[in-house]
């Protein structure tokens, strides 16, 4: 991937129940264990966006410095079977944490996604209890 790829924004927001979408690029900045077994923490780095999630390790194995793609979507995203990781949940907290920061939580059935960033139209189109699916896809394989 290149430089100019690093932390590209895609937003597709216009509060219709069905349209609002996140995707981002960015590479994997932290990877640590869960204190449930079997459970990696992820943190990926865009730019604008800092994404942290949990997942299980059989289900999708990142490694420092990958590159991947995420997206937030109210519609299922195409992906690519046995491959990328598709999971759907809720959002469950929408919070404008300070005049520069916004974030948002999403609970998948477990498993936890927090999304913060420094641009708050990113993130504006997302409501509580939305339901959205993320996806996660690594670059480059």
């Amino acid at each position: 991937m290149s430089s100019q790829e690093y932390g590209q924004q895609h937003v597709s927001s216009d509060r219709s129940e069905t349209s609002s979408q996140l995707e981002i690029v960015g590479k994997v900045s932290e990877v640590t264990k869960s204190y449930i077994p079997n459970v990696m923490i992820y943190t990926v780095d865009c730019g604008d966006v800092k994404v942290r999630f949990d997942a299980h390790s059989k289900l999708l194995r990142l490694k420092q410095g990958d590159s991947v793609t995420i997206s937030i979507s109210k519609e299922l995203p195409p992906y690519n079977k046995g491959v990328d990781l598709v999971m759907w949940g809720y959002v469950i907290s929408v919070k404008n944490v300070d005049e520069q920061l916004s974030k948002i939580v999403l609970s998948l059935w477990g498993f936890i996604v927090i999304v913060e960033s420094s641009k708050r139209e990113l993130l504006s189109g997302f409501n509580v209890m939305d339901k959205v699916y993320f996806k996660v896809a690594k670059l480059g394989t």
